[in-house]
């Protein structure tokens, strides 16, 4: 009977430690769109990423253009799959070409 209970405290215990190290993307692009604000440089727009990516995927995904915080939200969402323009556009929820 203790060990149920041992065994029940520390699995809550583990699950709650595992949850709280889950990266929090919401925070990020709070914080990154306030930051972008006061900058207003041109080079957080990443023109040259948004127009070699369009060229990408001009054939499956009509592309949105994204900024340097659209892109560190999905990176954090998504840190175990490989960045490229096909992820991109289907993490930022980019309307498919039909």
């Amino acid at each position: 009977m203790r060990i149920t209970i041992i065994f029940c405290a520390l699995l809550i215990l583990g699950s709650g430690f595992v949850n709280g190290q889950a990266p929090d993307c919401r925070t990020l692009r709070e914080t990154c769109d306030s930051c972008i604000r006061r900058l207003n440089n041109p080079i957080n727009d990443v023109e040259y990423m948004n127009n070699g990516c369009r060229e990408k995927v001009r054939g499956r995904y009509i592309w949105r253009n994204q900024t340097r915080c659209d892109l560190q939200v999905i990176a954090c969402g998504a840190h175990k799959r490989k960045m490229d323009c096909l992820v991109i556009a289907e993490l930022a929820g980019m309307p498919r070409r039909t």
